[in-house]
């Protein structure tokens, strides 16, 4: 008996399909797709593809048969990006620049780089004043650059391409979705506007990364940070090394993944607190009675239980990486319905996360929900925010330490208060979820 078929979602245009919807409101409209099924068929210009709205489903996918999917042609679109850095290779490449890198992210690392955290953490928040205006986005990116480019170079080699990224790598990600999101691949090809501003930066990135490389090797001192171990690194199966252009490729990798994603769970956590201060009087409580005024360092992580829990539910209802998309390399059935080879399949995953039948109330801001007596109530399997299987993220321990190092020394000093005249928040949707804009005001706690 053959599998059955995967129902189309009523609604789309002649050519343009579902295209329209997807790009007036995307959250909307993947939110709008799960009374339709947990894997249902849309049309996107000229392509048919398959969006699953199922954490089961994303499981099977992901966890079990990894293998018989690869990333598709919207990585394809970010080589000109990241090449093949480790988000975005496949198959055997990708297998072994995973082990190449493994090391570069276990616990004795961690520990060394939440030292550089601590420090920019510092060094970022000295600066603010009692009644500044702050705009959160702008200051979380430039921390989180500052935090991917110390933990990747320590040395002011890197201090360039903290800058150029740090600056432009927002409007990139930008130009980046609208190229994803092209209804015909040929009008990335063409001379608009908005191609040749997309590669104006990258022909000032690339060459910024290349001179990094070379003034590196030049330098000839012995140094204990990421670039040294991606120089000596050796696959543990063919002892085999990194070229020059593939350590090219992990840097900027390394950059974007460990920077842009980060600065946007910090901003939204911010965000969050201004909203609801009683959650935010809660995290106050917990980091006076940990950390007093000091910094946080990484013994503090395992006491900061509340300031996890707020952290968590941040990257539920807000997950900086809010789409995954998937090609199927071979026909296959995915919840017992078929899916041909070649076909397109999309996950969102903050539609997903935001799933009634798994998280009660899930539009609610809830930190509790993490609390020890309610976590064993979600699956496993619900949260997506850093994928799963092979192809989890790397680097999300690092994030995750990341995130409760800067929250916790920024709260134990500062609290940061919205303005009551301000507008509506505007959520950027693009190769991240964040706000355009965030502006809060400084007010010193101790």
């Amino acid at each position: 008996m053959s599998a059955p078929a995967i129902a189309g979602v009523p609604g789309g245009l002649p050519l343009l399909g579902h295209a329209l919807q997807f790009r007036k409101d995307p959250l909307g409209f993947f939110g709008s797709l799960r009374k339709h099924g947990d894997i249902v068929q849309v049309k996107l210009g000229p392509r048919r593809v398959y969006v699953i709205n199922s954490a089961t489903l994303a499981h099977e996918m992901l966890v079990d048969k990894p293998r018989k999917f690869d990333k598709g042609a919207s990585i394809e679109i970010t080589r000109d990006l990241v090449g093949y850095g480790l988000a975005s290779s496949e198959g055997a490449r990708h297998r072994s620049h995973r082990r190449l890198l493994q090391p570069v992210f276990r616990r004795e690392r961690i520990v060394e780089y939440a030292q550089i955290m601590r420090e920019q953490i510092v060094e970022q928040t000295g600066t603010w004043s009692e009644g500044q205006i702050l705009d959160v986005r702008q200051e979380m990116a430039a921390l989180s650059f500052a935090v991917a480019a110390k933990t990747l170079v320590r040395s002011d080699h890197g201090k360039e391409l903290e800058q150029e990224m740090r600056l432009n790598m927002p409007r990139i990600f930008e130009l980046l979705y609208q190229r994803m999101i092209a209804p015909l691949p040929v009008l990335n090809k063409l001379p608009l506007a908005r191609n040749r501003e997309y590669a104006s930066y990258l022909a000032r990135l690339h060459p910024i990364i290349d001179k990094l490389i070379v003034d590196y090797r030049a330098d000839g001192n012995s140094r204990n940070d990421l670039l040294a171990l991606l120089l000596e690194a050796r696959d543990s199966e063919t002892a085999g090394g990194l070229s020059d252009e593939e350590i090219h490729d992990q840097i900027i990798t390394i950059m974007v993944a460990g920077s842009e994603t980060n600065s946007a769970t910090l901003t939204w956590v911010f965000y969050l607190l201004s909203k609801h201060p009683e959650v935010e009087r809660r995290l106050h409580e917990e980091v006076d009675r940990v950390l007093g005024d000091r910094p946080a360092d990484y013994a503090d992580v395992p006491n900061l239980v509340y300031t996890a829990q707020v952290i968590s539910e941040a990257l539920r209802c807000y997950p900086p990486a809010w789409i995954l998309t998937r090609r199927a390399n071979e026909d296959l059935e995915l919840g017992g319905h078929a899916i041909p080879n070649g076909s397109s399949v999309m996950l969102c995953t903050y539609a997903v996360q935001r799933d009634p039948r798994i998280f009660s109330d899930p539009d609610t801001f809830d930190p509790d929900r993490w609390s020890p007596q309610r976590v064993g109530d979600i699956p496993q399997k619900a949260m997506l925010h850093f994928g799963a299987g092979p192809r989890r993220c790397i680097g999300d321990v690092f994030a995750i330490v990341e995130a409760t190092l800067a929250v916790s020394t920024i709260a134990a000093r500062w609290r940061l208060r919205p303005d009551p005249a301000a507008t509506a928040l505007e959520t950027v949707v693009a190769a991240t979820l964040i706000p355009r804009s965030l502006l809060l005001t400084v007010e010193k706690r101790h």
